[in-house]
């Protein structure tokens, strides 16, 4: 297994959320598998989720980059990309998507050329989502699983990853602690195997 440079990208406000044990978790077993681990906490870092004037002004110039260099020098650094959240809404929380919107920005994450979508990000090769949801994995699947969509389409289109993974642990709020730690043993031993294919 060739260890691999991971941004984990994580949203939950919470830091005693079931959310926070999976991070933990994520980041201990990456370590222990020998990756180099970079963990983003969103709230924890107060990421500022709304695009200001300003940016969206500068959305599609050369210096778009402006005032978020670090956050996009994680985003380049990246092989692999971890996403860690609950799903709320049928998506990611808000301060997820205020990091998607605000860092992954024509000229990083893709180039757009007469309606040809050129990925930026062809680093990563592998994105890995944990996220827990109240739905059942029935409801889910009867509805086209939307979340999961949404974000393999996207991230395709900037990555052009060669392995996209979902865990999710359904119908959250019914679970018991039992279930719970069964998903957290299903992290520890499936992760590394995700990231080393």
């Amino acid at each position: 297994m060739t260890p691999k440079k991971t941004l984990v990208v994580y949203a939950h406000p919470d830091p005693e959320s079931f959310n926070a044990a999976i991070k933990a978790q994520v980041e201990s077993t990456l370590k222990e598998a020998g990756h180099e681990v970079n963990v983003l906490d969103l709230y924890q870092q107060n990421f500022t989720a709304v695009m200001s004037r300003d940016e969206r002004l500068r959305y599609t110039t050369s210096d778009n980059t402006t005032g978020i260099e670090q956050e996009v020098c994680r985003l380049r650094w990246a092989e692999a990309l971890v996403l860690v959240y609950p799903t709320w809404w049928a998506g990611p929380p808000a301060i997820l998507k205020g990091w998607l919107d605000r860092i992954w920005l024509p000229g990083i994450a893709a180039k757009f050329n007469c309606g040809v979508v050129e990925p930026g990000l062809t680093k990563i090769q592998t994105v890995v989502v944990i996220t827990t949801q109240g739905s059942s994995w029935w409801r889910m699947k009867l509805i086209g699983n939307p979340p999961r969509k949404m974000l393999k389409l996207s991230l395709r289109a900037c990555t052009h990853f060669r392995r996209f993974h979902w865990l999710a642990l359904y119908s959250m709020d019914k679970n018991t602690q039992q279930q719970r730690e069964q998903f957290l043993q299903k992290v520890k031993t499936r992760l590394p195997k995700l990231l080393s294919r």
